[in-house]
């Protein structure tokens, strides 16, 4: 019993490490994005006519 108890706060662990990762690389991520300019918006090609 004591083994899955230790195997569940591993876990537990785990998943809070995994989340702060993933965090802190969403936030570099957005702030990347926040630094880039904007795209400018593509016009749409005439299609050619038959």
């Amino acid at each position: 019993m004591a083994d899955a108890e230790r195997q569940a706060i591993d876990v537990r662990k785990n998943m809070a490490r995994l989340r702060a990762a993933r965090e802190a690389k969403e936030a570099s991520d957005e702030a990347v994005r926040l630094a880039l300019p904007t795209p400018a918006v593509k016009k749409r090609s005439k299609k050619p006519t038959r």
